[in-house]
């Protein structure tokens, strides 16, 4: 059995196919099997998936006939068809260094019980060019992410996760296929941040891991759906953002009654102004502490005008 088994789900991203596959052949650690998955393409994804299935490393290929509407539908299916102890969900817009594996494995090798190794990650555009590092945790600890660290689950949810995703895209993260199974359930009503949440449940069963030594680029461009503001989705999002925080207070981590760090949350309603009635944003889906802290802000923006 391969150590690790690499995802690949797939929906319209046929340009970028190639260099994400060529990515993940070209690693340095070799122990592992390459799924592919594509939901229902309406570009010639097929044909450039179905380029790649006689490789030995491919033991699967498998093209939907109808599309799932769920991106963690396709996680389900990959997960249910590996092979392998960690997962790579390698998304199909993105790039890895070729020692990602081999510094990640390094980890699941030689410390006890890794429910979550994650990599330095950089936002690159549509054409590959490097935007700058993507840490979201730089303004709870800046220092931290330049650094490995080892750190036990419950710990790193209290102290980062419960606060913001700190863990921002999935391509960086190798996980233990065994608590992906049992997780990935709780995260299919969510289309959003079910990632974020994911990465609490599967922290909590062990220890997080991270390094700055190799990376995953994230492909972040201006017809992402994941960019696509208006205000049934703001609503959404902000409904599952909530969601997500009371799912990790529910767990009741030591330190995790330390004030939460959600003012991002305010910011991004603010930002997104122009795509909202007076009204919505007059009153985001927020809790009531962080529902007052808007107010406040709100109040300071009208008096700087």
């Amino acid at each position: 059995m391969p150590f690790v088994s690499v995802i690949v789900p797939n929906y319209n991203h046929a340009r970028f196919l190639t260099e994400r596959i060529d990515s993940i052949l070209q690693q340095d650690y070799q122990d592992y099997e390459l799924i592919l998955l594509d939901d229902k393409s309406t570009d010639n994804s097929a044909e450039v998936l179905a380029s790649y299935a006689p490789h030995p490393k491919v033991s699967h290929l498998i093209v939907n006939d109808v599309n799932s509407g769920s991106p963690f539908v396709q996680w389900q299916k990959g997960l249910e068809l590996a092979q392998g102890e960690y997962i790579w969900l390698a998304e199909s817009d993105d790039v890895a260094a070729p020692d990602f594996l081999s510094k990640l494995t390094h980890f699941a090798d030689n410390e006890a019980d890794v429910a979550i190794a994650f990599a330095r990650s950089y936002r690159i555009d549509e054409h590959g060019n490097n935007q700058g590092f993507n840490a979201w945790g730089e303004v709870i600890q800046p220092a931290r992410w330049t650094a490995p660290f080892v750190n036990a689950g419950n710990s790193e949810i209290a102290r980062f996760l419960i606060h913001r995703n700190t863990i921002p895209n999935a391509s960086a993260v190798l996980f233990k296929r065994s608590l992906g199974l049992k997780y990935i359930s709780d995260i299919m009503n969510y289309r959003y941040c079910g990632d974020w949440l994911f990465w609490i449940l599967l922290a909590s069963h062990g220890n997080v891991a991270y390094s700055p030594e190799t990376f995953n680029y994230f492909r972040r461009y201006d017809t992402a759906t994941s960019l696509k503001r208006d205000s049934a989705r703001l609503a959404a999002r902000f409904a599952e953002y909530n969601a997500v925080v009371e799912a990790a207070l529910a767990r009741q981590m030591p330190g995790a009654n330390a004030p939460l760090q959600h003012d991002w949350m305010i910011e991004e309603w603010m930002a997104n102004k122009q795509h909202l009635t007076w009204l919505e944003y007059l009153t985001p889906n927020l809790r009531p502490a962080q529902r007052l802290r808007f107010y406040k802000a709100l109040i300071k923006q009208i008096i700087k005008r």
